[in-house]
């Protein structure tokens, strides 16, 4: 069965070779040269996507021009991507995007603040706390939690620094914060796989999940999970996160966020077999997406 063009295209957006490649050195092959309007369109979707906010009507002008002048091939279109990637504000906007996931809506700090003020509450050794900030206390409940806080924090910061997009999922899913909330192991074991494999958790996952988050006595295995055993919640954090279901689940979530579709199934091997099975970082497979013909000219 053959593929459609633009999805070849799409698979082609990581080679140096372009499905854009001009005849007699100005039109692109199997249509016109790209108007105006179509090199203006991509530079506000491509700003609004990556930074949350439209490009000035000097950016505008500027990026439109750029992708004229180079053609407006794939590797033009990159170029204004990897800009756009490279901004404090793209780093932002991931990461907020990543909270409102996995928090059901909060931003981190409401997330702390409230479980924070309970345990407040609830805590005997905790209800001195007079600070104005809910988790900044000695006892040990609130210190633990203040500093997972923090370090969450920084995520946007080092999200530019370089850390992959999974590491910092992993952390997010090994915060006590993410999971404090969902009562019953079945309940985090059903949310885990909601939120970083983006599909409902089958009976026999749920049960060998939750037995690792109890945990196996000891230190023994507790269940087995993607044909790997795992002792307690961080071994399951492990196997979810290694597993070749996590990167296609990276790559479904590009496709479904920037083209509101799932992969066919060429691209989804195709760019699982891009990232790096022990590291996988979506932003390689977010720079193809944003420069192919498909997401230009929708």
């Amino acid at each position: 069965m053959r593929i459609p063009t633009v999805r070849v295209c799409l698979l082609a957006a990581l080679a140096t070779a372009a499905c854009d490649d001009t005849v007699g050195g100005n039109v692109p092959v199997g249509g016109e040269e790209a108007s105006d309007a179509a090199l203006e369109r991509f530079v506000r979707r491509a700003y609004i996507d990556l930074s949350g906010l439209p490009p000035s009507d000097a950016d505008l002008a500027a990026e439109a021009a750029a992708l004229r002048t180079g053609g407006n091939t794939p590797a033009a279109r990159r170029a204004l991507v990897q800009k756009l990637m490279g901004q404090a504000s793209w780093a932002n906007v991931w990461v907020e995007e990543l909270e409102n996931r996995v928090f059901g809506g909060d931003t981190l700090e409401v997330r702390y603040q409230f479980l924070c003020s309970i345990i407040r509450q609830q805590q005997e050794a905790c209800r001195s706390c007079t600070a104005a900030d809910p988790c900044d206390c000695s006892c040990q409940q609130l210190s633990t939690l203040k500093t997972e806080r923090d370090q969450l924090a920084t995520s946007a910061s080092d999200l530019r620094g370089g850390t992959s997009t999974s590491a910092i999922e992993r952390r997010y899913a090994m915060a006590i914060g993410y999971f404090a909330l969902s009562g019953e192991p079945e309940n985090r074991a059903r949310a885990l796989f909601d939120d970083f494999l983006g599909r409902p958790a089958e009976g026999e996952e749920i049960e060998n999940a939750r037995a690792m988050i109890f945990g196996g006595l000891g230190g023994g295995p507790a269940g087995l999970l993607f044909q790997r055993h795992g002792s307690n919640y961080a071994d399951l954090i492990d196997i979810v996160f290694d597993d070749e279901i996590y990167r296609e689940a990276v790559v479904a979530a590009v496709f479904e966020r920037y083209l509101a579709r799932q992969p066919s199934s060429a691209e989804r091997s195709h760019f699982v077999s891009v990232l790096d099975a022990n590291d996988p970082d979506a932003q390689v497979v977010i720079e193809a997406v944003l420069s192919s013909k498909e997401y230009f000219d929708p």
